[in-house]
């Protein structure tokens, strides 16, 4: 948009590492989660997300997954759009697969992360998103959950640095295959998505570490004013 980059700071989100110790939250007592493999998506139901391309991925998953459950913790405040959501799930034969929570309190929504197997952040590409860093992808990580998410700049930067999940193209296809592939996982692999993930976020995304490095960035460009001011 011929804005200098150089006078623009980004601001990458991340999470408060030491609340959110999957140690300290104990998965999802749920009934309705008992014997099911359970997928979450944690966010915003808003039509830009097109979270009804999630449906159709349960479609495929069934047939290979016929006990997958999608876990959908959120809302959106359009009436119309959320009735328009779930007779997509109907349509799509997977009503049965889909648990609405509705928003909850940050903590019990990240107990059902750390029931799932698979943390789902669709984040379609255009103008409006693309500036976007989605808080979920580093809360699934540091809950030690992996991550089938698409090419979202910031999410794919994360992912292809952390090896915690796969980043594809949001399509029900990709999103099915990169899912089977982490049910499918034995347990060094999850193990290594797992410890990899909350590895990265420890290191990168903890809100203490961005914190001091926007106030030390802040620090530079007031340094940097001053100077000017002088001459």
């Amino acid at each position: 948009k011929g804005i200098d980059p150089a006078k623009m700071t980004p601001v990458p989100m991340g999470v408060d590492i030491a609340d959110i110790d999957p140690n300290q939250l104990p998965p999802s007592d749920d009934p309705r989660l008992a014997g099911r493999r359970v997928l979450v998506y944690l966010g915003t139901q808003d039509r830009p997300r097109r979270i009804e391309v999630l449906f159709e991925m349960l479609a495929l998953l069934r047939k290979t997954v016929p006990n997958v459950l999608l876990v959908l913790v959120g809302d959106t405040e359009d009436a119309v759009h959320r009735n328009w959501l779930r007779q997509q799930a109907v349509a799509a034969g997977v009503a049965d697969n889909v648990l609405w929570t509705g928003w909850l309190p940050m903590k019990e929504g990240w107990r059902y992360i750390t029931a799932a197997e698979v943390g789902l952040s669709p984040f379609p590409r255009g103008f409006l998103l693309d500036s976007a860093s989605p808080t979920k992808v580093p809360e699934y990580l540091a809950l030690g959950v992996p991550v089938v998410c698409n090419d979202n700049p910031d999410q794919a930067s994360v992912i292809r640095s952390s090896g915690a999940g796969y980043c594809v193209p949001y399509t029900a296809e990709a999103f099915a295959d990169a899912v089977q592939a982490i049910l499918d996982a034995d347990d060094a692999r999850r193990s290594t998505m797992r410890n990899g993930g909350r590895e990265f976020v420890a290191q990168h995304r903890d809100y203490r570490m961005l914190g001091e490095k926007l106030a030390l960035h802040y620090e530079a460009l007031l340094r940097s004013a001053v100077r000017g001011n002088a001459c």
